[in-house]
């Protein structure tokens, strides 16, 4: 016994930092600790703090306090680094090691409600237990109050700011999308069959923020949930789970011999519009062990409020590449004064929104960030309190005396996140594990030896942005398996996003952004440009047509002249640009 506390003791000592020159410093509280400097020469600065070299060591210079933060106070470490992910009313966190971090801000000993009975207030915000006086929580074997600051626990607790994760988690430089909406409806509908660790990895991603509803419209909006059952499977899941997402979330539950994947990818195939094909390969389908698939998908199909951008104003402009290369991108152009449009310039970006029309009450509007310098560093650090920045800052084009002119390129892509890479890098760990998964609100897999868990985590998405509108779409997948200040600027206001941007597709009146995503290259002129001279030939011999029919020689005189005049102009003008 001696010798082994001996031994316990003998780790504590080596463990402290061991300081020669009597100074204190960061460095003696890192893994591995590193030494004070004697002198306060900076050879290098990192998170950490300033660094020196002394006798072919490196060693710390000053910040003697040990780090500390405000999420110690939910249980949550310190960063090391300053990637901040998403801010909420605790502070700035981050995600390091798959798990989330607060990034500055010492945590405040504030008072709570239990010091007026004598009792102590808790350091943690962990609660034991309730009463009419407040939240209790036990450390050091006594009871203690937990704080007011204890209100927001978890980062993310009301989904704040997980829209744009994924942006931050995959940002590689190159065209991006995906669907935040059809992201938090699947994982919803995950949750709803979760219990312990497996629903609070959950919850801390999604909270408890309630899902706007959505009524489908023909060939313009879709939204459906879904799950696939295997017959074999299906008298093995509870009918509480399948009337849960029948009636809350209007799914439709379908038995399949899971065969192969034809029957999901039809599915899915019909409610995007046609946009979205052959999603699920036959052989993960086919797999026995896998026996439901749930989904979610949504698409959009939709023209631009005002009437949309004339297929006669877009020519080939220069798109500056984010590596300073110039290419020739495929660029509309409109001239906008009404309230359907709008932007907001400062020094740092350039913003431009424009609505797409109305249906039955519904309205989606697009916005598109451009950064003036980096839209890497912008998208790493962009939160929710920049975009309500952005909002609250925006000028209607119809406030202009000269309304705007919107140069705008078009593009097409799709993309499929890693998504369930993803989620495990946001917390989301034991849904994925055969053994840890807690899905038996889905069904009691471990009674019979086969505890269900999610095997597969699948996220597509397409867009097309075009003079007409928006057409876009995505599907967020679950295979489970079973086994053992506003500048002064001159009129009209140039709006011209010819770098890579950031966009986000939402509803106009809720902010729920259906699609958001990143684009790095645009439609290249030189694959398009034949088509719209073609178009255009065809327009001006049907407008020649027309007029010989009403045997106007003058005017097809006149028109012809104009014609070269204007086209000529034109090009002179974009060279200009």
């Amino acid at each position: 016994m001696n010798n082994l506390t001996l031994f316990v003791l003998g780790l504590v000592l080596i463990s402290i930092p061991i300081s020669v020159n009597g100074k204190q410093c960061f460095s003696q509280n890192l893994n591995p600790s590193y030494p004070c400097c004697s002198g306060d020469k900076v050879v290098y600065t990192d998170s950490n703090g300033d660094w020196g070299v002394e006798n072919g060591d490196w060693c710390g210079i000053g910040g003697s306090d040990p780090v500390s933060c405000f999420a110690e106070a939910y249980g949550y470490p310190c960063c090391k680094g300053d990637k901040v992910f998403l801010t909420d009313e605790s502070g700035s966190w981050g995600i390091e090691n798959g798990q989330w971090c607060g990034i500055g801000g010492d945590s405040e000993s504030d008072s709570c409600f239990a010091e007026a009975y004598g009792y102590p207030c808790c350091e943690t915000c962990v609660v034991k237990y309730s009463d009419e006086s407040g939240n209790w929580g036990k450390e050091n074997k006594q009871w203690c109050g937990i704080k007011d600051s204890c209100a927001i626990k978890d980062p993310v607790q009301n989904g704040t700011d997980i829209d744009f994760s994924f942006l931050k988690l995959e940002h590689n430089k190159k065209n991006m999308l995906y669907s935040p909406l059809s992201i938090k409806y699947a994982l919803n509908m995950l949750q709803e069959g979760a219990s312990g660790n497996t629903y609070n990895e959950i919850n801390k991603i999604i909270g408890n923020k309630e899902l706007t509803k959505y009524e489908s419209f023909d060939n313009v909006l879709s939204i459906a949930n879904g799950l696939f059952i295997r017959d074999t499977y299906y008298e093995h899941v509870k009918a509480q789970y399948i009337d849960t997402l029948e009636n809350k979330y209007n799914a439709e539950v379908i038995q399949d011999k899971f065969e192969n994947a034809q029957n999901a990818n039809q599915w899915i195939e019909d409610k995007t519009m046609g946009i979205i094909k052959n999603m699920l390969k036959d052989e993960s389908v086919a797999n026995p062990y896998n026996v439901m698939i749930l989904i979610n998908a949504l698409a959009i199909d939709m023209e631009w409020a005002n009437g949309g951008f004339s297929y006669q104003s877009t020519y080939g402009r220069t798109f500056y590449l984010d590596d300073g290369q110039k290419i020739t991108a495929t660029t509309m152009f409109k001239k906008e004064g009404s309230k359907n449009a709008s932007y907001y310039i400062d020094d740092d970006v350039t913003v431009l929104t424009m609505d797409l029309n109305k249906y039955d009450g519904i309205q989606f509007e697009f916005m598109a960030i451009m950064p003036e310098k980096n839209l890497t560093n912008f998208v790493e650090n962009v939160t929710k309190e920049q975009i309500n920045h952005i909002d609250e800052n925006l000028k209607l084009a119809s406030d202009e005396t000269y309304g705007l002119r919107i140069y705008i390129p078009k593009f097409k892509f799709n993309y499929e996140l890693d998504f369930k890479q993803d989620l495990i890098k946001l917390g989301i760990k034991d849904t994925f594990n055969e053994e840890d998964a807690d899905l038996s609100k889905i069904s009691d897999g471990k009674e019979r030896n086969e505890n269900l868990y999610v095997s597969e985590a699948l996220h597509k998405a397409d867009i097309e942005f075009t003079e007409d509108g928006i057409k876009a779409a995505a599907v967020t997948v679950f295979m489970m398996g079973a086994g053992s200040a506003m500048p002064v600027v001159t009129y009209p206001v140039d709006v011209i996003i010819n770098k890579p941007f950031m966009f986000i597709i939402r509803d106009k009146n809720t902010k729920d952004i259906w699609f958001t995503g990143t684009v790095y290259e645009p439609n290249l002129w030189e694959n398009e440009k034949e088509s719209y001279e073609e178009e255009r030939r065809d327009f001006r011999q049907q407008f020649l047509n027309k007029l010989i029919l009403e045997d106007k020689k003058e005017d097809i005189k006149k028109h012809t002249i104009n014609f070269k005049l204007k086209n000529l102009l034109t090009k002179k003008k974009i060279e200009k640009i």
